[in-house]
Formats: C-alpha cells, sequence, structure tokens
C-alpha cells in the first residue's frame, strides 16, 4: 500500500491491500471515504467510515449484500482512501461490518488479498484482557477459528467428520484444565469455534490464548500420529492449514519441522 504517509490525506493501493487498508482505517478509528474501481466489471463502491466504523456505502448497482458477493470474485481494483470525506448518510450496522470482515477473510484465504501485518497492540471488542498489551485482534481471532476448521478436517480425513467434533470437542476440553477461558468454546457440526460465553476469554491474556490453540494444535497432531505416523501426521496438518499457516507461523501457534520431513518413517 503506497500513500503519502500513514497519517496523510489521501492513501492509494491495489485490490491485494484492501484487507490492510480496512483494518488501518479500523484501527486508526479514521473518518473518510474508501472507493474500490474495477475497470474490467465497470464496478465502483465508496465505502464511508466514520471513527473506523462503516457506516453507508455507495454502489453502482446493487445492494451491500450483491456488492460483497462480487467483490469475492474480483482479482484486481484500484483503491483511494481519501480521510476527512464524510456523509451525513447512517445506513449500516455491526451486521453489514461482520458481512465486510468476512468477506475480506475469504479474499485473504484464497490469496487474492494480503493479510494485513498486525501490531501487537489493538484494540479489540472480540477478545479482550486487562493489560492493553495483551489483546487480541479481530484478524487473529478468524485466523485461529479458521485453523480450528481446518485442523477438524485432518482430524476428519482419518476417523470421519461426526467422530472429528467429538475429537475436536475432547481436545477442547483436555485445553481448558491448563486454559480454562478454553471452557467457554465449542465445535459446532461444520468444525467452527463457537464461543459459549465470551467472558471467559475476556480474563485471557493474549499470550495464553496463542499458547492454548498452539496446544491445541499440537494434540491434534498427536491424535493423528499413531494412525498415520508422526510424520505424515505432521504433513496432514500442513496441508490442512496450508495459506493460513504462516500467520499462524508468526503468532507462534504452528511451527514446521523439518527434522521430521526430512527423517525417515516414524
Amino acid at each position: 500500500m503506497s500513500e503519502t504517509s500513514l497519517g496523510g490525506v489521501t492513501w492509494q493501493g491495489s485490490l491485494r491491500d484492501l484487507a490492510n487498508m480496512v483494518y488501518q482505517v479500523k484501527r486508526m478509528r479514521a473518518f473518510g471515504r474508501l472507493s474500490l474501481r474495477n475497470t474490467e466489471r465497470r464496478s465502483v463502491a465508496h465505502l464511508y467510515f466514520r471513527a473506523g466504523k462503516l457506516v453507508h456505502m455507495v454502489v453502482n448497482r446493487g445492494d451491500i449484500r450483491t456488492f460483497l458477493a462480487e467483490l469475492e470474485g474480483w482479482r484486481r481494483a484500484l483503491l483511494r482512501f481519501e480521510r476527512g470525506a464524510t456523509t451525513n448518510d447512517v445506513t449500516l450496522n455491526d451486521e453489514h461490518e461482520q458481512l465486510l470482515d468476512e468477506t475480506l477473510m475469504k479474499m485473504c484465504q484464497s490469496g487474492v488479498v494480503a493479510v494485513p501485518q498486525l501490531p501487537r497492540v489493538v484494540d479489540s471488542k472480540l477478545v479482550e484482557a486487562r493489560d492493553a498489551q495483551q489483546l487480541i485482534t479481530p484478524w487473529e481471532w478468524q485466523i485461529l477459528v479458521e485453523a480450528t476448521r481446518r485442523v477438524s478436517f485432518a482430524v476428519a480425513h482419518l476417523v470421519g467428520s461426526e467422530e472429528a467434533v467429538h475429537v475436536l470437542q475432547d481436545i477442547l476440553d483436555d485445553c481448558a484444565d491448563a486454559f480454562p477461558a478454553f471452557a467457554s468454546l465449542k465445535i459446532d457440526p461444520a468444525g467452527y469455534l463457537q464461543v459459549v460465553d465470551r467472558s471467559h476469554l475476556d480474563r485471557l491474556s493474549r499470550e495464553n490464548l496463542l499458547e492454548g490453540f498452539a496446544a491445541l494444535i499440537t494434540i491434534c497432531q498427536y491424535f493423528c500420529s499413531p494412525i498415520i505416523g508422526e510424520r505424515e501426521a505432521h504433513r496432514l496438518i500442513m496441508r490442512t492449514l496450508r495459506d493460513v499457516g504462516p500467520a499462524l507461523i508468526n503468532l507462534g501457534v504452528f511451527q514446521v519441522n523439518n527434522y521430521l520431513l526430512s527423517s525417515g518413517n516414524l
């Protein structure tokens, strides 16, 4: 993403910068208009933010849901964020903002959009801690949720989807002994994490939360090892995580064991 400066009046970039640009707008609680132009599809959208919150959108056809569905298929676009370009209209709410976040996450997973580079100290509504240095960001949380879903697929590959849900829930329950906040997490039939009681997560530091998810992934790999061998279990987890793997490595939640991969069958 190129701009006059991070605090400049105008930021510009390509479609690959979209998630990072939206993230920076939210982080800085900026006021302004984010314009997306796709000349191939002749599509234009203007997203208006007020104190970092999405409040209004103008598109040349359809509504916000139609546009976001179309946006998932974009492969290129020009972006421009103009700070201070505001509107009095407020037509969107938290539900629409969540739809935008989900669309960006899908585009990050497909590799079309780059995952934002996340600072260590960020305000977050999803998971809070008493010390601001220990906050986990919304993007980090979404990555952890997606990683859990994919790991459930790895287990399902070996024991079936229904049994995998039970296995993952048992592993979560085991993790809750060391990380009590995990008692508030449940696995739904699709393999997604569900937060039953967010107040438990509020008391868990960012560091402990990441350690808990690292333990969850490691235990899942250990579960697979007796079935297909330690090395193949590690490969299975790597293949399943795919493009979210690098983000997990950066978070310290997962690491590639090159020694294990280069060794013979174990």
